[in-house]
């Protein structure tokens, strides 16, 4: 009897954790996936597919399936802290989703606030401490990283889904996380962000 007690008071505080694990939202993304059409998410917690309302299931912290009629969405987040998406469709159709500039996929009733300050990813599930803490605390340091992320997307496309900027872009990402040696964390991350954006800008000729 007290081994069976101990088992559940182990268990208990995982199930806990497993639970908790699963309420992090997919970011904000606005990403086309060929002849399906296209996927948003607004950050809080909801996916449209062709402006339909889909639902949502987490399977890990970064990693959801937003499903929408015969189509089903996956949502990565990858290392680089970038969404990753993919689709798969009626008659057998899949494929890799695109970030997506000039048709938005948002709903009706949220194309009127679509305008995002930043930044890119969803402050609900931050690390207390961080640095990502400390850019969604700040409205430049959101907004850069709102404007980075554009300048990456744009890059990918340019450079077809480059393995070797995607790895960039990871390394870029812990460099900048070192900033809270800096004595001024805050002017760190800004000159990390600027020298990075002004380097893709150079590189990939997007803006």
């Amino acid at each position: 009897m007290k081994n069976i007690v101990l088992i559940a008071l182990v268990l208990f505080p995982l199930a806990a954790l497993a639970t908790t694990e699963k309420t992090t939202p997919p970011q904000a993304f606005n990403f086309s996936c060929g002849k399906t059409g296209g996927t948003y998410s607004d950050g809080k917690g909801g996916v449209w597919v062709n402006g339909q309302k889909a639902t949502i299931e987490q399977s890990s912290p970064t990693y959801w399936e937003a499903t929408s009629g015969k189509t089903v969405i996956s949502i990565v987040r990858s290392a680089d802290g970038n969404p990753e998406i993919s689709f798969t469709g009626p008659n057998r159709t899949h494929g890799v989703c695109m970030p997506e500039d000039e048709v938005s996929f948002a709903p009706a009733e949220n194309k009127k606030t679509q305008q995002q300050t930043g930044p890119s990813f969803s402050c609900s599930g931050v690390n207390k401490g961080s640095m990502e803490e400390l850019i969604c605390q700040d409205g430049a340091l959101s907004a850069l990283d709102l404007k980075l992320t554009n300048t990456y997307k744009h890059a990918l496309v340019k450079s077809s889904n480059n393995s070797t900027l995607k790895a960039e872009q990871r390394g870029w990402i812990k460099g900048r996380d070192e900033c809270w040696k800096a004595e001024n964390k805050t002017s760190c991350l800004h000159d990390s962000y600027q020298e990075r954006i002004t380097e893709l800008q150079k590189k990939y000729q997007v803006q």
